[in-house]
């Protein structure tokens, strides 16, 4: 089969095609047929490097930490899909989706509706687990709370103003004044551009909930404007979030960071609303398989609206 591999760390030229052998299923896990992969920063972050200290890697490496595809097989404990279902997977930070099969834990697949293609149900699982856990789990958003969603133009900040309003809350988004009407027609209720206004600045608001969906802005800058008992949530932990998460202060204002868990539930809540219209995917763009560094290129830009994918079938 053909997958996207590379065998040191380095800029996007160390990603190649390359022919390997199609994994075969253990008991406990799914070969699937991909037929699109995501494209997260977290991609490029491994591949150059960046992070190898906590996710240290083999050589060759196929990175895609999402797909969606047709079941090729199942290992013999897997008994909620079968070959020739339409699926959605997560596969986390082991990779594998930059190819023409890869492999998923059981849990962590989810059957895909036929009113959901494979090119939205690939976009979804990594931005889509992380708003989710961060507003849900870690904001506890409620109806009617104030939540300023930070980056919203982003692939999870698309994904965290729709989650804030299917939870009840007011949303506010922070972006660049070109994306507003993209923004406000994923349902945030007021808009601020960053290039104008610094939102920490705008004493007379106050947010219950404030995500820092692209770590752009500090606890210490945020905290004038969060609410009493309100609560920041950010992307990448701080020396100053990690003390907040662990040892409260004499206010009632909470610092915390999202380590997502890869949770099939999770991903079946997100294809439910997808399919029930409640949800989209905000696609930028789509790439063959051969394009994954010229993707990888536009998506270090730091300026992409929603997500990549890769197309392959």
């Amino acid at each position: 089969m053909r997958a996207a591999v590379f065998n040191a760390y380095g800029p996007s030229s160390v990603l190649h095609i390359a022919d390997v052998p199609i994994p075969q299923p253990m008991p406990h896990q799914v070969l699937i047929r991909v037929h699109a992969a995501g494209i997260n920063p977290s991609d490029w972050g491994i591949r150059k490097g960046q992070l190898r200290w906590v996710l240290p890697i083999t050589f060759p490496k196929t990175l895609g930490s999402e797909c969606a595809g047709v079941v090729e097989a199942v290992g013999e404990l897997v008994m909620h899909v079968k070959p020739g279902d339409r699926v959605v997977a997560l596969l986390g930070h082991k990779g594998g989706g930059y190819a023409e099969y890869a492999l998923a834990i059981m849990e962590r697949v989810v059957k895909l509706p036929d009113t959901v293609s494979f090119v939205q149900a690939a976009a979804v699982p990594v931005t889509g687990i992380t708003a989710l856990q961060s507003l849900r789990d870690l904001g506890h958003v409620r109806p009617r709370d104030e939540v300023l969603i930070n980056g919203a133009s982003g692939g999870v900040g698309t994904m965290g103003v729709q989650i804030a309003r299917l939870l009840g809350a007011n949303v506010t988004g922070v972006s660049s004044g070109a994306n507003e009407a993209l923004v406000r027609e994923l349902g945030a209720n007021r808009f601020v551009d960053y290039r104008q206004t610094d939102f920490t600045e705008r004493t007379g608001d106050r947010y219950r909930v404030i995500f820092d969906a692209v770590n752009k802005r500090t606890f210490a800058d945020c905290r004038r404007v969060l609410t009493p008992d309100g609560t920041y949530v950010t992307t990448r932990p701080s020396p100053a979030v990690l003390l907040r998460s662990f040892f409260n202060g004499p206010d009632r204002q909470k610092a915390k960071f999202i380590g997502a868990k890869d949770r099939g539930r999770d991903v079946e809540w997100l294809i439910k609303q997808m399919s029930s219209g409640r949800l989209r995917a905000v696609i930028d763009r789509t790439y063959p398989l051969e394009a994954v560094a010229e993707a990888h290129d536009y998506s270090e830009g730091g300026h992409v609206k929603g997500k990549l994918v890769i197309e392959i079938f």
